[in-house]
């Protein structure tokens, strides 16, 4: 199973990189949202694992519409961790398949939950 992890912290991204690599999954870094379009096109993940605040011109939010208006990406589960947590609505009704707030959430929660989007025990 891949699993892309668009997010620019790198401290971030090596935590969950390394944490879902030790559960045998396949993971692919993009650090802004053109770089994850393009590894989405490229790659075609199981699961997106997404950050709202991107550098660059093109939010997590942008990612999402993109990614839902394409037919053969749209039903690719989207798991957000941001530190946003008055996005969740906004998020939801783009089409994202669970909201986590990073201050909130521990890496093992959002692993779980990646596993459990994969059908992985």
């Amino acid at each position: 199973m891949k699993v892309l992890i668009v997010e620019d912290d790198a401290a971030y991204q090596k935590i969950l990189k390394d944490t879902l690599e030790k559960e045998h999954l396949e993971v692919i870094i993009a650090s802004d949202g053109k770089q994850g379009i393009r590894e989405i096109a490229k790659n075609r993940p199981d699961i997106i694992l997404l950050d709202i605040v991107l550098p660059g011109d093109m939010n997590g939010f942008d990612v999402l519409e993109q990614l839902k208006a394409d037919i053969k990406t749209r039903k690719i589960p989207v798991i957000v961790i941001t530190n946003l947590g008055s996005e969740e609505k906004v998020a939801k009704e783009i089409g994202t398949s669970f909201y986590f707030v990073k201050s909130e959430t521990s890496i093992d929660q959002i692993v779980e939950k990646v596993k459990q989007l994969c059908n992985i025990s």
